[in-house]
């Protein structure tokens, strides 16, 4: 399958996982499953990762973006779905790529932050959860675009 269309995909998972997050505040695991099996499939037959990697490289970011996330989680900052999503999208984007991932939606989750204290502010309310995986959609779609990986073929 061309990248061009393996990374349009993933950009289109991405986005359902956000909009997911956004709308339930949780990241099922049917969303992940449905690129986590063929990822590593595609990984474990070809020995090269979807979007290019070698077999040490996703392992590691795999395991990258398990262990990054369970410090959020055991704070609860994070559910369950939001550190599987990142140890999924470690698979597909190895160590250098989680880590940009990361940085990105600490970002985005900043700005989240800020915008729902005024909102919650607005609205005299106290403010409530943040769907973390719409950062984490948003960093893995801004890694996708400046790693180039929408360059080849669209």
């Amino acid at each position: 399958m061309p990248i061009a269309l393996t990374t349009g995909l993933l950009s289109l998972w991405a986005l359902v996982i956000a909009g997911t997050d956004f709308r339930q505040l949780r990241v099922p695991n049917s969303l992940l499953l449905l690129v986590l099996v063929p990822a590593a499939l595609v990984q474990f037959i070809h020995g090269t990762g979807v979007l290019g990697l070698n077999s040490t490289d996703a392992l590691t970011g795999f395991g990258a973006g398990l262990l990054l996330g369970l410090p959020g989680y055991a704070v609860r900052q994070f559910g369950a779905g939001d550190v599987k999503y990142m140890a999924v999208l470690g698979l597909l984007c190895g160590l250098g790529g989680i880590l940009a991932i990361l940085l990105a939606a600490a970002l985005f989750l900043g700005l989240m932050a800020m915008a729902l204290l005024v909102y919650a502010r607005i609205r005299q309310r106290k403010p409530g959860r943040m769907p973390a995986a719409i950062a984490l959609s948003a960093g893995f779609l801004l890694f996708l675009i400046l790693s180039g990986k929408f360059d080849h073929g669209l």
